[in-house]
């Protein structure tokens, strides 16, 4: 991936920058990001009416709803001009990983349909929090109408976001915030939108995808996670336990295959091996393409379910082949565009922005070959260039 300063990306999109100039800067980006990595994800969760803390909007009675505050945006509305030229800075938690190539391709479509600059940024060595957050200071300091960022952790934005917000600079978040409502109105006086996953709604269909390609319920699956203590995995690991034990009878089991390839391939051999009566694996994350390489070479891709989470290329190729059942997609694509355009209505028409659920997408052999052709961003780049 194109680096500005050491160790982190940089990538200019929007109005002016051409498509194919951001396909090739595309493909040096899977170039940084060769193995899949994790696209974390916090998301609003309602379980049984209640709000437990975590949701990004209010549940009360069993009733889900967004209360919209009517904030006035940092811009004069002017309707009549077809807007402004404006600039966006789009800054994630990691940037080594090809996760987001889809949703650079929507951040570039957006602000190039509203004549808007747009940057793509953030560590390219990995998740990294501390590096995100100086990135940020930079953003800040360097003064866009925008800021669109993750947010995986509870405390180390406040302040960077706060001075953003003191700024005028309109701040959304996409693809993960752990920040709840109560959370974000104590320390911004607003809840800041959010475009992306419900986590254990996710995983409670990931988990229902299991329960129907269950060929038996006498036995064990075993949800396989790269990060424990991952709020937003855990969410997930939730909603597929739940599921899977309201719809079958097996039980479950947990296991941490790291985010190590070599480690994580190992560990589930090794648990295929050992774990008597294992009817499939389930994975919470990117790294889910590790369950299709261990059923591959133990042999019992026939015997054994195997499915879990995004749209990595060893994950899709792997349903394709037959060796894995199915994955689940949180449309990247939209994380990227649906935040630029909320952004845009906000600043010129004075809409506050909503939150947007992203879904789960059930990807398998039925929808296999479209969803494979779908996601061969390059060539849209390149094609509407």
């Amino acid at each position: 991936m194109p680096q500005g300063d050491s160790g982190r990306a940089s990538i200019d999109l929007g109005a002016g920058v051409s498509r194919r100039d951001v396909m090739r800067r595309l493909g040096a980006a899977s170039a940084v990001g060769a193995t899949a990595s994790l696209a974390g994800c916090s998301d609003l969760v309602f379980r049984d009416g209640e709000d437990d803390g975590s949701s990004a909007r209010n549940c009360e009675d069993g009733v889900n709803y967004q209360q919209i505050d009517l904030v006035p945006p940092p811009t004069d509305l002017d309707y009549e001009s077809g807007g402004n030229e404006r600039e966006v800075n789009m800054v994630t938690h990691d940037a080594a990983t090809s996760f987001f190539d889809p949703t650079m391709a929507g951040l570039h479509d957006a602000a190039s349909q509203v004549g808007w600059s747009a940057n793509f940024s953030g560590p390219t060595g990995g998740e990294d929090v501390e590096e995100q957050v100086t990135i940020l200071e930079s953003t800040v300091d360097a003064g866009p109408d925008v800021i669109l960022t993750t947010i995986i952790d509870e405390h180390a934005y406040d302040s960077v976001l706060q001075e953003a917000l003191d700024n005028d600079i309109v701040v959304l978040a996409y693809n993960a915030n752990s920040l709840s409502t109560q959370q974000m109105e104590e320390q911004f006086d607003r809840a800041l939108a959010y475009v992306g996953q419900d986590n254990y709604a996710a995983g409670y269909v990931c988990g229902l995808a299991a329960a129907e390609r269950l060929e038996s319920d006498d036995g064990q699956v075993t949800i396989a996670t790269c990060c424990p203590g991952h709020s937003a995995l855990g969410e997930r690991a939730a909603g597929i336990k739940d599921a899977l034990t309201e719809e079958t009878g097996v039980e479950t089991d947990q296991l941490d295959v790291t985010d190590d390839s070599n480690e994580g391939i190992a560990r589930l051999e090794d648990h295929i091996a050992s774990t008597e009566n294992l009817l499939g694996i389930v994975g919470t994350d990117a790294y889910t393409w590790f369950i299709g390489e261990a059923l591959k070479s133990q042999g019992v891709e026939d015997e054994l379910l195997g499915g879990g989470f995004d749209l990595e290329e060893p994950t899709m190729e792997a349903i394709n082949n037959g060796v894995m059942d199915y994955t689940i997609g949180q449309d990247p694509y939209s994380q990227g565009y649906v935040p630029t355009m909320l952004a845009w209505l906000y600043m010129e028409r004075g809409i506050p922005p909503k939150d947007y659920k992203t879904g789960a997408e059930v990807i398998d052999q039925e929808n296999i070959e479209f969803a494979l052709k779908r996601s061969d961003w390059s060539t849209l780049l390149e094609q509407q260039g």
